[in-house]
């Protein structure tokens, strides 16, 4: 029984140790419904010093609907994509969500998760909205991260802050933990 508890609560960890990317602040001062496209252009280097890609099986997303302008939908395309600080360039994977009003946190699977390069953008398709929604949250800090663009050839950076854009998986950890250091607990 100790033992089977044991590793219960050993996968438990193992499962609960994430790797997260982001560069917003957790705390939200703004939200913005410009640009038919909004991301965030993750350069991996900055979270993981001396990586050269970076493996996505989950995005969050923070969304906010004020009350003086309602979504005209709750439709939005998630994509990834290759490319560096001057835009994306390939498509690497995308899906259709349905986005959550905050407190809620909008979460995205990608199965099989997707591999990237040192930099890949996380963007928001709101081809479905007639005026740029759903709104997303920003941070209110100086932002070199996020952009926004309506004709996908020109990236603005956005001046308010960070988008709640976040990147993850828990493959990091299931890597580091093999069956000898498992044993190892017992």
């Amino acid at each position: 029984m100790k033992a089977a508890l044991g590793l219960l609560v050993m996968m438990v960890f193992v499962c609960w140790g994430d790797t997260v990317l982001s560069y917003h602040d957790s705390t939200p001062q703004w939200l913005t419904w410009g640009g038919m496209y909004r991301g965030t252009w993750f350069h991996v280097e900055d979270f993981i010093p001396g990586a050269t890609d970076f493996l996505v099986e989950w995005v969050d997303l923070w969304f906010y609907q004020h009350p003086s302008f309602p979504w005209d939908t709750n439709q939005i395309f998630v994509e990834l994509w290759s490319g560096d600080g001057t835009g994306p360039v390939e498509f690497l994977a995308g899906e259709q969500v349905t986005a959550l009003l905050q407190p809620a946190v909008t979460r995205v699977y990608f199965d099989p998760p997707v591999e990237t390069g040192p930099d890949f953008w996380c963007l928001l398709n709101t081809e479905f909205s007639a005026g740029g929604w759903p709104s997303v949250l920003l941070d209110g800090t100086p932002s070199e991260h996020s952009f926004y663009s309506d004709d996908f050839i020109v990236w603005e950076p956005h001046s308010l802050g960070d988008y709640f854009i976040s990147v993850g998986n828990d493959t990091e950890s299931l890597q580091r933990t093999s069956w000898g250091a498992l044993k190892t607990t017992f």
